[in-house]
């Protein structure tokens, strides 16, 4: 089992996440601004390989706003994020890291498609080919996507190494609950086992706590409330043979300074681990 913990660009409670940085040598850094992207991107690597040397990857995420999500970018700012994508492939040189950037989606599968955007993502695929560099997209939570994961579907088609698919298994419970569907039912049309082993590279992994697909963080994204909750969870990963990609611990708190809530999530994907090898 792979499992990378999850801080922000400040690092804050990473000297408490920092012995389950080590065991697997990754991490996922969520931004919070735009404008000094460059900056604190460099900054916040710099800082990450001088307190854990052994570190190989890093998940950079975006921040989470409308206006960051992949549609926005590529027919506004397409420009800005070629630029972004080189100034990453220079950072993963310097410091010898894979480095992968994470975009939030919000259009269905036909509406990328037909806008243009798949031809956009590929233009950025192309500055990164033959680089230690990935682009993720991750699947959404809006009642535009019904029967099918949009994403799995664009990487897909599109079909380049260089582009995989962050699956966030509370943005499935969102939207399963929206539909009023089972989540067992949603998923037999919203996935597929041979396209998330191939495409899928990690999971977003807490707990849902509520059923009305309502995102709000005190019951989004938390650390699941009991075991047979997170059996619930993990038990997708089974199903879709996705349990050894890079799981990600997002876990929403109330104080990140101590990271207790995530550190509770990692312990019980551990005590999964250890019960894989009885």
């Amino acid at each position: 089992m792979i499992i990378y913990p999850k801080t922000s660009e400040n690092l804050q409670g990473l000297e408490y996440l920092k012995q389950y940085v080590e065991r697997d040598k990754g991490i996922e850094i969520q931004l919070l601004s735009y404008e000094q992207t460059k900056q604190i991107t460099y900054k916040v690597i710099k800082q990450l390989k001088l307190e854990i040397p052994q570190l190989e990857e890093v998940t950079i995420h975006l921040p989470i706003r409308e206006d960051f999500n992949f549609e926005a970018l590529a027919f506004s700012k397409l420009d800005v994020e070629k630029e972004r994508l080189k100034m990453i492939c220079e950072v993963s040189q310097e410091f010898n890291l894979k480095l992968n950037l994470l975009y939030h989606t919000r259009w269905n599968y036909i509406s990328w498609n037909n806008s243009g955007a798949i031809d956009r993502m590929k233009e950025l695929l192309e500055i990164i080919q033959n680089t230690n560099v990935n682009i993720l997209i991750e699947n959404i939570y809006a009642l535009v996507e019904r029967k099918e994961c949009a994403v799995l579907k664009v990487a897909k088609q599109i079909d380049n190494e260089h582009l995989k698919v962050c699956l966030d298994i509370c943005h499935i419970h969102c939207v399963a609950n929206m539909f009023k569907t089972h989540l067992n039912e949603y998923l037999s049309t919203y996935l597929n086992k041979e396209d998330c082993q191939k495409y899928i590279q990690q999971i977003h992994f807490a707990g849902t706590l509520n059923e009305d697909g309502y995102i709000d963080k005190k019951t989004h994204g938390r650390v699941h409330d009991s075991w047979e909750s997170f059996e619930e969870d993990y038990n997708i990963l089974k199903k879709f043979g996705i349990e050894d990609k890079i799981i990600v611990v997002e876990v929403s708190e109330d104080d990140y300074s101590t990271r207790k809530d995530e550190i509770k999530e990692i312990e019980m994907l551990l005590k999964k681990e250890k019960e894989k090898l009885v």
